[in-house]
C-alpha cells in the first residue's frame, strides 16, 4: 500500500501516465475506442450524436483520461517474454530475499565477508544477507566461502565474475565478484566490470547450477557507486542475460529485483522500464 501511495504522489508517475508520448497514445487509443462505440450506437439509433455532441466530446475525453490512468496504475512487476527462446525476464519491486529461486549476491574480488569486524558494511547487500541468514554465526559463512574458494584456480584478487555457490536455509545464493575494495574498504566497480561479472555468473549457473529461476538485484547502483540510473542498469542486466541465453540457455526466468526503498527514492516507473526493455531487447 505504501508503494502504491508513493507512486501516485510522485511527479514522474503522472508525467509518464499523462504528459509523455506513451501516455498521450494511451489516452488517444481509449478515446478512439469510445468514438467507435458511439459510431455503432449512432448507427443503430441507440445514441444520436447530433443531440448530445455539444458536451459529449468533453465527457469522452475525461473518461478516456480516467480509463488510461486506471489501466496504467502503479504496479509491482512487469514481464517481457521471449517465446522463441523459451525464457522470460521479470522486473519486480520486492525484497530480494523474499523472491523464489537462486539469488545473486554481488561481492568483491577478494571475497571479503567480515561484517562483524567492520570490513563489510551491514547496510550493504552482503551485510543484509549475513544478518538475515548467518546472524551470530558469521564464521559459518566464512567457512563456506573458504571451502568454495578451494575449487577456484588462482588466488585473491580473483577475476571479475568468479562465482561461489553458498547454500543455506534451503536456498542457493551465488556470490559473484563484481567490485574491487579500495584501501578504505569501499567497493568500486564499472559498467564493464558488471558485464564481466554477469557473464561469469551466467557461465557458472550454466555449468554447475540448475535450470531454475534466477534473481539478480539492481547491482552497482548503490555501494558500487556507478553513475547509472536504475532503468539503465536493468537494461544492462537484461541485455547480458538475453545475449548469453540466446547462445546457451541456463535459466527459464530471470527476475531483476528493485528494492522498494529505491523504487520510491529514485521514482522507478515499471511501465517506463518495460517500454525501454521491449524497445532495447526486441528492436
Amino acid at each position: 500500500m505504501r508503494f502504491f501511495w508513493d507512486s501516485i504522489t510522485s511527479k514522474s508517475y503522472w508525467q509518464y501516465v499523462l504528459l509523455s508520448r506513451v501516455g498521450a497514445e494511451s489516452v488517444l487509443a481509449v478515446f478512439g475506442s469510445f468514438y467507435l462505440v458511439v459510431e455503432v450506437l449512432d448507427f443503430f439509433k441507440i445514441y444520436t450524436r447530433d443531440e448530445y455532441a455539444s458536451y459529449a466530446f468533453l465527457i469522452f475525453l475525461v473518461l478516456s483520461v480516467l480509463t488510461s490512468i486506471i489501466i496504467r496504475r502503479p504496479i509491482r512487476s512487469i514481464c517481457v517474454a521471449f517465446p522463441k527462446h523459451d525464457f522470460s525476464i521479470e522486473v519486480k519491486i520486492e525484497d530480494l530475499f523474499e523472491v523464489t529461486g537462486a539469488i545473486m549476491i554481488s561481492t568483491n574480488t577478494i571475497f571479503e565477508a567480515d561484517v562483524a569486524g567492520g570490513k563489510i558494511s551491514p547496510d550493504s547487500l552482503q551485510g543484509q544477507f549475513t544478518a538475515k541468514y548467518f546472524t551470530g554465526n558469521q564464521n559459518e559463512l566464512l567457512r563456506q566461502i573458504d571451502d568454495a574458494l578451494k575449487h577456484v584456480e588462482g588466488s585473491a584478487p580473483y577475476p571479475m565474475g568468479t562465482t561461489l555457490p553458498i547454500t543455506t536455509h534451503g536456498k542457493t545464493f551465488y556470490f559473484t565478484a563484481m567490485a574491487e575494495l579500495n584501501e578504505q574498504g569501499n567497493a568500486m566497480t564499472t559498467p564493464d566490470n558488471v558485464r564481466t561479472a554477469l557473464e561469469g555468473l551466467w557461465k557458472h549457473v550454466r555449468d554447475a547450477g540448475e535450470l531454475q529461476e534466477l534473481a539478480v538485484p539492481v547491482v552497482g547502483t548503490g555501494r558500487g557507486r556507478l553513475k547509472l540510473s536504475r532503468k539503465k542498469m536493468i537494461a544492462l542486466i537484461s541485455e547480458s542475460f538475453v545475449k548469453f541465453s540466446e547462445k546457451s540457455k541456463f535459466s527459464d526466468r530471470l527476475v531483476i529485483v528493485v528494492r522498494p526503498e529505491d523504487a520510491t527514492s529514485f521514482e522507478v516507473n515499471l511501465y517506463d522500464v518495460k517500454d525501454h526493455l521491449v524497445q532495447t531487447l526486441k528492436s
